[in-house]
């Protein structure tokens, strides 16, 4: 009996411990959308974490660093929606030939889009709009199988690759 006892105690205390333990952030939440006539493919990122930067990795391992990441903004609350809201951001850019750019930019989302029906989404946290530049072959190839290319988030403390997620 007290060898039960002693079971008992110890699965009551190993629940007890991983229920006080800081649980991991949810895995941050992304909505994508390309430009009409420009090569410019636009993501929203909302995560609990502010976003540092990010980047593309091609499915043959090309990366492609983001030209923008926009400034953190909290998330819109639930029955609230994307559309109208703009977004200021400072970012940086490279190219695989060595060439180096900054800039700031000033976007204003057209339509909504995220987790609900009308462009609204009841998450919250931050929300980051992420700039990407790509020529017309590497926007082909990303519409045609964006499950092949990794998105890559950092946050700072860590670093969350995913699928890219497929355009609308």
């Amino acid at each position: 009996m007290s060898m039960m006892k002693r079971l008992l105690a110890l699965a009551i205390l190993a629940v007890a411990a991983t229920a006080c333990s800081p649980s991991a952030p949810p895995p941050p939440r992304v909505a994508v959308w390309q430009g009409e006539t420009s090569g410019l493919l636009f993501m929203r990122v909302i995560s609990t974490e502010a976003l540092r930067d990010a980047r593309l990795t091609t499915p043959d391992g090309r990366k492609i660093l983001a030209q923008r990441v926009g400034l953190p903004e909290p998330a819109p609350a639930s029955g609230e929606s994307w559309a109208g809201r703009p977004s200021v951001g400072v970012g940086g850019s490279a190219g695989s030939s060595g060439g180096f750019g900054t800039g700031i930019g000033l976007s204003f989302p057209v339509g909504g889009f995220g987790g609900g029906s009308g462009g609204q989404t009841s998450a919250a946290g931050r929300s980051t709009q992420v700039e990407f530049a790509l020529d017309q072959a590497l926007l082909r190839d990303y519409r045609s199988r964006p499950g092949a290319w990794q998105l890559e988030l950092n946050f700072g403390s860590r670093v969350d690759t995913l699928p890219a997620p497929a355009l609308p």
